[in-house]
């Protein structure tokens, strides 16, 4: 049985630039279970076979959110209104080691911020799960810099469908949300990939970087940001 952990992390923008920023936080609440459990399993994180406790969780991942943000930060020197939301999708093996993590929901929009956020997620070491592998997903949340404007919003273009058609059949993979920048010219600025089902990174590079190359229209005088789904 799998249990969902839903992480609200709120960071602030201005962390990244003063040291006298107030810590981040972060609230871990557990989804309901298929079958209704006890109140102290509840609080577990349930696995394939083994479970990881919330304190377990929060005490790998809470220490590298600095780490996070950063990722994003260094990336806004190309895209300053970069921010967004991603949900990890965490295999944490018998030995604490991450197996695998992919990005199983993002609204980033840049596929080298969320590598980035991906290979830190990988490298974490979390204490052995009881029972056997565990897998849980991590939401993070990643706040726009309080200093720049936040990008228009703008609906997909419908006149790319079957361009995204054929992206999709060459790149491969199951179902893929993809968010992107778009200039007042129409390029793409940035692009990000992220799938529900088991994807391969590959194949969201593959996806990212063909979106690179699409021209949508005018959001107007300033950056706009959209996202759809693949195929």
């Amino acid at each position: 049985m799998r249990t969902t952990i839903l992480c609200n992390v709120l960071l602030l923008a201005a962390c990244a630039k003063s040291t006298s920023a107030p810590p981040s936080r972060v609230a871990v609440t557990p989804d309901a279970p298929e079958s209704r459990a006890p109140r102290e399993e509840s609080l577990a994180v349930s696995g394939l076979l083994g479970t990881l406790s919330q304190q377990e969780i929060r005490g790998a991942l809470e220490p590298k959110l600095p780490m996070f943000l950063r990722c994003v930060t260094q990336r806004r020197a190309q895209v300053d209104v970069l921010a967004g939301a991603i949900t990890m999708r965490f295999n944490v093996a018998v030995d604490g080691s991450v197996d695998h993590v992919q990005p199983a929901e993002s609204t980033l929009g840049d596929r080298e911020a969320e590598r980035c956020l991906l290979e830190l997620a990988k490298a974490t070491k979390f204490p052995a799960p009881h029972g056997g592998e565990a897998e849980f997903r991590w939401p993070l949340e990643l706040p726009p810099d309080g200093d720049v404007r936040p990008p228009v919003d703008v609906p997909p273009d419908q006149a790319l469908a079957s361009a995204r058609a054929e992206l999709h059949a060459k790149c491969g993979g199951g179902p893929v949300l993809v968010t992107a920048y778009v200039d007042p010219a129409g390029s793409v600025l940035a692009a990000g990939a992220s799938a529900p089902e088991l994807s391969t990174p590959s194949e969201l590079d593959c996806i990212a970087e063909g979106v690179r190359a699409f021209r949508f229209e005018s959001p107007g005088s300033y950056v706009g940001k959209l996202s759809f789904t693949l195929p």
